[in-house]
């Protein structure tokens, strides 16, 4: 029997019940592209952290909550939504320890924003009080497999050639976005007023982001099908380069 891509998946954590959670949506879609799912535990300890990436094929970051504004050195804002820090450690930790493995990375909404600051990029806080951008036109009521905006992605570009259109219509369940992509990353999507929805590494095309959420829209959208198709093809590469026995 073919053996699986194993994909960690990064988790919510409520630190007064002391529960990870996380929707089953991303399971499905990591299952449906062939890969095996595995929920990773929040810690702050580096040789454990080191340990759940020797298991690893691939490494999916989530959605959830806001990132400390100090991470990427700016004062907290009113604006800003709450933070869970044992979240931003344990993510901020092993998406590093993941780029120096040169590991495929697929950032989700909030996994697009830890991509960015664990590569030295920074976040808009709000961006309807900082950009003026009406709030519904980023955070959408559900349903979430309902597309409320156009992602117009970089013409040659490595999400273009992923997806097969220049054009994507996607959902949106954010009100925080990347403010400054880095050198690190490259921008390779953009909403018509301007956020950016997708990015890749410059020197690693299996390190990949999105604002949007496309597990929720990959029982039906071969755009977004594709997205994890191409993320499972590249932890599959992973571990025939790496040999997990």
């Amino acid at each position: 029997m073919k053996k699986r891509p194993i994909i960690g998946i990064s988790c919510n954590y409520t630190k007064d019940t002391r529960q990870i959670s996380l929707k089953d949506t991303y399971v499905h879609a990591i299952m449906n592209a062939g890969g095996l799912p595995l929920l990773l535990p929040l810690t702050a300890d580096e040789q454990t952290a080191d340990l759940l990436l020797d298991q690893l094929d691939g490494l999916l970051l989530s959605g959830g909550g806001d990132i400390l504004p100090a991470r990427y050195g700016e004062e907290t804002l009113p604006v800003c939504g709450p933070i869970c820090e044992e979240r931003d450690v344990f993510e901020l930790m092993i998406t590093k320890k993941a780029l120096e493995r040169r590991m495929p990375i697929f950032g989700i909404c909030r996994g697009i924003q830890v991509l960015a600051v664990a590569m030295g990029g920074s976040l808009f806080q709000d961006i309807e009080s900082q950009l003026g951008l009406p709030k519904e036109k980023h955070k959408q009521e559900p349903p979430y497999d309902d597309p409320v905006h156009t992602v117009r992605f970089k013409e040659g570009g490595l999400f273009e050639r992923i997806t097969q259109t220049p054009l994507m219509p996607t959902n949106s369940m954010h009100h925080q976005a990347i403010k400054e992509a880095g050198s690190r990353l490259k921008i390779e999507g953009i909403t018509m007023d301007g956020i950016i929805e997708a990015v890749s590494a410059v020197d690693n095309d299996a390190v990949i982001g999105v604002e949007f959420h496309p597990e929720c829209l990959a029982h039906y959208s071969d755009f977004a099908s594709r997205i994890f198709d191409y993320f499972i093809s590249k932890a599959e590469s992973y571990r025939k380069e790496q040999y997990h026995p």
